[in-house]
């Protein structure tokens, strides 16, 4: 759940929100409302739903290129929002299209946008750690500037596996510059045709056979905590990759304030962590309380994948993991300590998701620990909504402790 899973920056980048480009034909309007607004105002039943104009660069250039994308069957990498389904679908409704995305706060959109989903036939939503198998004919790819490198090359290896032979990659880029991507298709695709324009680029890759290796993306660290030694299993893109973030490592330290204060009365049976990234804290946390039944949450169908791996890799039966962007956590009250490290961008959007959702789920007198390195918002605002609030300094990081009220 470190990335934001309600903030509107996922859907439309800065440079997008200024005049349309001629040389792509696109016209639309200056409101830079994201996906979620649309989501939360309803919507009409069936079929698919109307949404906003595309606004990002990235997409437009994708719907311009899929005039003349082969079907019938068509993949759709999502990272950045949602509104590029609906208008694919408008433009191309002879395309069978599958719109895959890791982020459960994006399949929650797409649902409510294409509520014919697995009915008609035309489209279908995949929200997974991997790309669906297929085989595809076409596939698009929206991207835009400062994305991850090394998912994008990792992406690039997994779709050229999900094309038919002779089947195509479409990817388009707000950089200025487009070497990079350029290098890393043709690492992998037979051919590579790049189109430039004022604001981007195009790429179109086709696929001639098989790739002889395929490359390794996947990491693994270990930390020591208590007398164990713990493996992570990490993977470009998810929470934590390759090593133990501070802030990760300052809430495993502050695990020690829930044991040094737990009493004969008050054994911790049921934990939380939400945004579990690679499952470091889960993994910690089953160790120090050994007999609690840790439930690992994020919204990243990657993450889940992770911290279940890591689960298994240190035997630590105990630990369940659940995909998950709305903060629902199961037996609401009756949950005995949280754990959150939540993004810090998205004017505490994340944050507020995150105590809320432990408001409703500890039990009177459950504790949260929430890891920050900006105190003054996250100070005020545990005070408001829980007891015995207290700043444990570790490092550059600060972990609040709170209790939930008592009725």
């Amino acid at each position: 759940m470190r990335k934001a899973v309600v903030n509107r920056d996922d859907f439309d980048d800065d440079d997008d929100l200024d005049e349309f480009d001629d040389e792509l034909g696109f016209e639309g309007d200056d409101d830079d409302d994201g996906d979620m607004s649309e989501v939360m105002s309803g919507g009409g039943r069936g079929g698919v739903r109307k949404e906003r104009p595309l606004k990002s660069w990235s997409d437009r250039a994708i719907l311009q290129a899929a005039g003349d994308v082969s079907g019938p069957e068509c993949l759709v990498v999502l990272t950045h929002g949602t509104r590029l389904a609906t208008a694919l679908r408008e433009l191309r409704p002879d395309v069978r299209f599958t719109l895959f995305t890791t982020e459960h706060f994006f399949a929650r959109t797409l649902h409510s946008f294409h509520s014919d989903a697995g009915q008609s036939g035309a489209v279908s939503i995949h929200c997974a750690a991997e790309p669906p198998d297929g085989p595809f004919q076409s596939i698009l790819f929206p991207t835009l500037a400062g994305d991850s490198s090394e998912v994008a090359q990792e992406l690039f290896q997994s779709l050229q596996t999900r094309l038919v032979s002779g089947g195509r990659l479409i990817v388009s880029t707000n950089a200025a510059k487009g070497h990079w991507i350029d290098s890393q298709l043709k690492a992998v695709f037979s051919r590579v045709e790049q189109q430039k324009f004022p604001r981007g680029h195009v790429f179109t890759a086709w696929k001639s056979g098989p790739l002889k290796k395929l490359r390794g993306f996947r990491a693994r660290f270990d930390f020591r905590h208590q007398e164990r030694v713990l493996v992570c299993e990490t993977r470009p893109g998810v929470f934590s990759h390759r090593r133990l973030d501070g802030g990760a490592r300052a809430l495993i330290r502050a695990l020690s304030l829930v044991r040094d204060g737990q009493s004969s009365e008050c054994v911790l049976e049921r934990i939380v962590e939400l945004g579990c990234g690679c499952g470091a804290v889960s993994a910690a946390a089953a160790v120090s309380f050994p007999q609690a039944q840790i439930l690992a949450i994020d919204s990243d169908a990657r993450a889940v994948e992770c911290t279940a791996q890591t689960a298994r890799l240190n035997d630590l039966s105990q630990i369940q993991v659940v995909l998950d962007s709305e903060g629902t956590i199961p037996n609401p009250g009756q949950w005995d300590l949280l754990l959150g490290n939540p993004p810090y961008y998205s004017d505490f959007r994340i944050a507020e998701l995150f105590l809320q959702a432990a408001r409703r789920a500890l039990r009177p007198g459950g504790q949260v620990l929430i890891v920050t390195k900006p105190v003054e918002w996250q100070e005020a605002r545990m005070r408001q909504l829980f007891h015995n609030v207290q700043a444990h300094r570790f490092g550059e990081y600060t972990v609040f402790s709170g209790q939930q009220k008592r009725p």
